[in-house]
């Protein structure tokens, strides 16, 4: 009696140290569980450090077309712009579109500016590239004006500002009047960018330049009642980075080409 009464105060403490060990290990699987199949969100804040060091202005328009064309190799996270941020944004927006007006003609520049939609759609959108976190943020905006008879749709570098793409159309009888070529045009939005090219296509109205340093083709279209440019993905480009990462010879990736 003596020697199991001596054996019970060891096997009473090991029960604890182990039941104390083990609960919290156990409640959180539980609390996982739970959890588990279940999509998370978060609202990010106007001030929140994503992005997080974003490349220069060709690896910011490589995940742009990325996104636009290959949106399952990044992740993506958006939200609606309200209040100051979209009041700020619009003020951004029309001092972009004056300046891009003034590559057009005093009558488009007035077309431009003076577009006001029945209903304004903003958003933020932050992109990162999933094989070496580059991220980055761009700001989407479209409207129908029913005075105008216009529609407008633009894309915006969240670091620069500046307009990266954009789609407009005015089917009023002025149209949109422009004395330049789309291959003139293109050239002037691009040195504004600051952005190396090379013409590729010029057709008058629709013009095609090439940016080694985003894999990336730059396309715009003039005609009398639409403006339209866009970047899109060089498949050309990307196809040749991927033979020689893998030493063979690059293919002919001219069928692949979208725009």
């Amino acid at each position: 009696m003596r020697n199991w009464k001596n054996w019970l105060f060891p096997i009473l403490t090991a029960l604890t140290v182990t039941a104390l060990a083990l609960l919290p290990l156990r409640l959180s699987t539980l609390e996982d569980s739970k959890l588990t199949g279940t999509v998370h969100a978060e609202d990010l804040s106007e001030d929140s450090n994503f992005p997080f060091k974003p490349p220069d202005l060709p690896g910011r328009l490589w995940l742009l077309v990325q996104w636009q064309e290959m949106p399952e190799n990044i992740t993506i996270m958006s939200h609606e712009l309200e209040g100051a941020e979209r009041d700020r944004a619009m003020a951004q927006l029309r001092e972009d579109l004056a300046e891009l007006g003034s590559l057009l003609s005093p009558a488009a520049r007035t077309l431009l500016l003076e577009i006001d939609g029945d209903s304004w759609e903003w958003s933020r959108h932050y992109l990162r590239d999933q094989t070496d976190l580059s991220s980055a943020s761009f700001i989407t905006a479209s409207t129908h004006d029913k005075n105008q008879k216009a529609y407008l749709s633009a894309t915006v570098d969240g670091e620069s500002g500046q307009i990266v793409g954009l789609t407009f159309n005015n089917v009023s009888i002025e149209g949109i009047p422009c004395s330049v070529s789309s291959l003139e045009l293109g050239k002037a939005i691009l040195d504004r960018l600051g952005l190396d090219y090379t013409p590729e296509e010029d057709t008058g109205d629709v013009a095609c330049f090439r940016l080694a340093d985003c894999k990336s083709l730059f396309w715009i279209t003039r005609h009398w009642t639409d403006l339209y440019f866009s970047f899109t993905v060089d498949w050309a480009a990307v196809d040749k980075e991927i033979s020689v990462s893998y030493g063979r010879e690059p293919t002919d990736a001219a069928s692949m080409q979208k725009w």
